[in-house]
């Protein structure tokens, strides 16, 4: 793969997506010690996805593919909505909470549509060793360069930054990418 394609796979990557907003909310949320495990989740999903398409690409005929892809696009959806939902209605106790778990980011990144996007590109490139090393590279980067953004804005601490006000910023982020991405299969 060129460089170009490399520097535009991690623009790519850097773009704000359903992980991406996990990633900084829950840095926010629960600080760097905390989240900086779950980039291994994302990592591991991107991976999963890769070599999932690779062995559909190769199972599925290609008139049952359209079904498919329709079917991964209604459970993805369906994910982010209930996840949105899931961080709006979490509760203030007072206590620092866990707002975001190893396994939201695990899940969200596998029906990530970029994630999608990266897994078509590696079939059409061709799968090395060396490719998905790169790939998982830039995968954690630009969730590390999210992590540092959520850590920024922790630091700053601004009353309209409380946990309540970021769940709820992050909810709505989440429901609008599940709804665009409903609204795209129209």
């Amino acid at each position: 793969m060129l460089d170009l394609d490399l520097l535009a796979l991690g623009g790519l990557l850097l773009t704000p997506g359903p992980t991406n907003i996990l990633l900084a909310f829950s840095a926010v949320s629960s600080g760097a010690r905390r989240t900086v495990p779950m980039l291994a989740a994302a990592v591991l999903a991107y991976m999963v996805i890769i070599l999932a398409v690779a062995a559909l690409a190769a199972l599925v005929p290609a008139g049952n593919q359209v079904g498919l892809r329709t079917g991964v696009r209604i459970c993805a959806v369906l994910w982010l909505l209930w996840l949105a939902y899931s961080v709006w209605t979490t509760k203030d106790d007072g206590a620092e909470v866990r707002l975001v778990a190893v396994r939201q980011v695990f899940v969200t990144t596998l029906i990530n549509p970029k994630a999608m996007i990266v897994a078509l590109l590696v079939q059409s490139e061709g799968m090395t060793a060396q490719f998905l090393a790169t790939i998982a590279a830039l995968v954690a980067l630009a969730g590390a360069a999210w992590i540092v953004v959520g850590l920024v804005v922790r630091r700053g601490g601004s009353n309209l930054l409380s946990q309540r006000s970021l769940r709820r910023a992050s909810a709505i982020c989440l429901a609008g990418f599940g709804i665009i991405l409903a609204g795209s299969s129209l």
